[in-house]
């Protein structure tokens, strides 16, 4: 027969045999959801409105500077190209989808899916449109998930630079298309705030664009046409580079090919520019405790036109030269 104090003991070594077991089993399982989380493949969808240079340039660039190539999965659509059955599928193992393109964000925005997205090489004018459309205003689109990163650079920056390259400037021209021209009052104030003197062009689609603009230009100092739809930037941008030319006025674009085609500067979002921020915003995302929130470019990218600078008998100080190919403004 066993003792009292025999039995006694033998249950108190077996509570503390299942106590350490049970602390164990937990800290085992504990680790092992820790090391199966630090292995979770994030897995970011790519949709292109196009499979263009630029479009594939952002995101070759977000892929090659991801700090931990094994903690990211990705897949690369092309909108044009993609049928609803196998888009559902992969938006459904999607941690972060992320479009590139206005046609591409109109395809996402109109899904309303879970997931956070990331619209990038979208104007303002043209999210705030697609944003109004399926979600009824700007604000409800962005606390639903939707991060837009513009492609437009603040208004501030172009006349910054303006002032820069321009000593006795006085009169700002500038031209807003029916996407922008609500929003007049904001680039006013700009003008304003630097004690200059602001002449705005609201373009009519439906006039002759070259009468429109014509005044504004031959009156003006500098001229600074904003970014609206494709439409009216390909209509109007030609019209603008003649009229620059021929009355002498300095012309502050919003790309690259503004300056090749005849602008004296222009202050844009590189593929390089956008990468980068797109990057660092997919970073925020996946740490969950990212606000949703609208994103104008944090990076810019400087371009001049040293022909352009000749004709106009203006000098490119060596200050502003090496703000080329990157932002200081």
């Amino acid at each position: 027969m066993f003792s009292l104090e025999v039995i006694t003991n033998s249950i108190l070594a077996l509570k503390n045999i299942l106590f350490f077991s049970a602390r164990w089993l937990m800290l085992f399982f504990l680790f092992a959801c820790s090391h199966a989380y630090s292995n979770k493949s994030d897995h970011i969808l790519f949709v292109l409105s196009k499979n263009s240079p630029d479009y594939q340039n952002v995101v070759n660039s977000i892929i090659s500077n991801w700090s931990d190539s094994k903690a990211l999965s990705y897949e690369i659509l092309i909108e044009k190209q993609q049928n609803q059955t196998k888009l559902d599928k992969i938006l459904a193992k999607s941690d972060i989808v992320i479009s590139l393109g206005t046609s591409a964000a109109d395809k996402l925005l109109a899904r309303k899916i879970s997931q956070p997205v990331i619209t990038t090489l979208i104007t303002e004018s043209a999210f705030n449109s697609l944003a109004e459309k399926y979600y009824g205003d700007i604000s409800t689109a962005v606390t639903s998930g939707v991060n837009p990163l513009f492609l437009d650079q603040p208004f501030e920056r172009r006349l910054r630079l303006a002032s820069k390259l321009i000593n006795k400037l006085n009169k700002v021209g500038f031209m807003l298309g029916p996407s922008a021209v609500k929003n007049h009052s904001i680039y006013t104030s700009s003008i304003k705030e630097k004690k200059l003197i602001p002449q705005m062009i609201a373009i009519d689609p439906d006039e002759n664009p070259i009468r429109q603009l014509d005044p504004v230009i031959k009156s003006s100092d500098v001229f600074i046409p904003i970014a609206d739809s494709h439409i009216i930037n390909v209509t109007t941008a030609k019209w603008i580079l003649q009229l620059g030319y021929r009355y002498r006025v300095p012309i502050i674009g919003y790309s690259a090919n503004y300056v090749d085609a005849g602008a004296l500067a222009s202050v844009y979002s590189s593929p390089q520019d956008v990468s980068k921020q797109t990057l660092e915003l997919i970073q925020s995302l996946l740490t969950k405790k990212h606000k949703h929130q609208i994103h104008l470019p944090k990076y810019c990218t400087v371009k001049f036109n040293k022909s352009v600078a000749w004709h106009l008998n203006l000098e490119i100080s060596d200050e502003l030269e090496k703000h080329s190919g990157r932002c200081e403004l």
